[in-house]
């Protein structure tokens, strides 16, 4: 039997194609985006069953982890990716990986820590495996490949090890762990430049994943409502949760322009691009918060308060999903442009609209939570409209 000629394809360097034409996300990227927003929506259940500021903060890390290990398997596609058959294979075994951390996620801190610990140990290893691949055939991409192999390795062996010690010794190895492998891709500094992302494949990925945990959280609005029973008073809520989400599409494809391939004509300003990537994390969860405080707004009964810790988490998140959206924008313009007197001005209307969505917290032991999800809506909808504004010919010239 003979085999298909693509059934091995050794690892490219994916900035040697021609960087001018477009690429798009292939159907198995898309497939693996769904298994991990799986992941997180576990996590969005455990947060909405417990909304409390301890709860939030304890799904910060755990939210953190499977969201880079989404972006771990991304950047190595993006640069190094074959749609060939091994490839194909180890991405759907990683997908059986993530469908493990996402039966184990949701309980990590109590009863399931162990099995959340190996599966994020096996995701990291296969990813290592392949770099190691990669580092085999492109010598070239040898320094790059190394410290990631080397670091990304490191950090996997303690979540291995993690497994087998006992809580809360255990939450410290995960600590470790994390900042471990944040820190691997900062020490590779300038090896970036060296192997640029693609200019449209990688955003549209990011923008991809986004739309994906929006319409989530869309879903778990209408789930809530299905549940509690449709009336005026829920359709209303459901409508402002519809609303305030599509805010935010708006703002990231819109005003900031998240999935535009914008960032990298920045030159070899690192710093900048790493701002555009790391910005997507609070945005994104910030949208599972506040999308789980929308979700008790409408547990309540018509003219009841929401508890003042609940207000805060919600307009809290709503605010660093508004800020995260910001940075994104910032993101696309030189460190010097960024202090344009121009460019600060244009976006103070947003600033305002985000610290207005702040301070909405104090409303919560005053006002309804009915009404107080109503002026997080006005706010949103105000921020778009300011959005249409035409930004002026000097700032497009930054």
């Amino acid at each position: 039997m003979k085999l298909r000629k693509d059934f091995v394809v050794l690892p490219t360097l994916r900035s040697n194609d021609d960087q001018s034409l477009e690429k798009h996300s292939d159907w198995l990227e898309l497939l693996y985006d769904l298994i991990f927003v799986a992941a997180i929506s576990q996590i969005a259940l455990n947060l909405s069953a417990n909304y409390t500021p301890i709860t939030f903060l304890e799904s910060i890390p755990l939210f953190f982890a499977i969201w880079w290990g989404w972006s771990g398997h991304t950047f190595y596609l993006d640069r190094f990716g074959t749609d060939d058959i091994l490839n194909r294979a180890l991405t759907m075994l990683q997908m059986v990986v993530v469908a493990s951390l996402a039966v184990n996620v949701r309980n990590a801190l109590t009863t399931t820590g162990e099995g959340f610990a190996i599966s994020y140990a096996v995701l990291r290893f296969i990813l290592v495996a392949q770099y190691i691949r990669v580092g085999r055939n492109l010598p070239d991409a040898r320094p790059l490949t190394r410290r990631y192999s080397i670091g990304f390795g490191i950090a996997a062996t303690i979540w291995l090890i993690s497994a087998f010690i006992p809580a809360p010794y255990r939450f410290v190895l995960w600590g470790v762990a994390l900042f471990v492998d944040f820190l691997t891709p900062f020490r590779a500094g300038d090896l970036h430049i060296n192997f640029p992302t693609h200019p449209t494949h990688l955003p549209e990925r990011f923008g991809l994943f986004t739309i994906i945990i929006i319409g989530e959280a869309i879903v778990s609005v209408v789930v809530a409502i299905s549940n509690v029973g449709f009336n005026l008073y829920t359709a209303l809520i459901g409508l402002m949760g519809l609303l305030i989400s599509f805010s935010i599409w708006w703002g990231y494809f819109e005003e900031a322009g998240g999935a535009e391939a914008r960032v990298q004509d920045r030159g070899d300003q690192i710093a900048k691009y790493q701002l555009w990537i790391y910005s997507h994390f609070p945005l994104l969860l910030g949208i599972v918060g506040a999308a789980a405080g929308i979700k008790h707004v409408l547990m309540l009964p018509y003219g009841s308060e929401l508890s003042s810790t609940d207000t805060w988490i919600m307009c809290i998140s709503l605010a660093v999903a508004l800020l995260s959206l910001s940075l994104i924008f910032i993101s696309s313009f030189r460190w010097d442009d960024c202090k344009s007197r121009l460019l600060l001005v244009f976006r103070i209307p947003y600033y305002l609209i985000i610290i207005l969505v702040l301070l909405t917290g104090f409303l919560g032991t005053i006002l309804p939570g009915f009404l107080v999800l109503v002026i997080l809506t006005v706010l949103c909808i105000a921020k778009d409209l300011i959005s249409l504004r035409e930004i002026p010919d000097e700032i497009c010239n930054l």
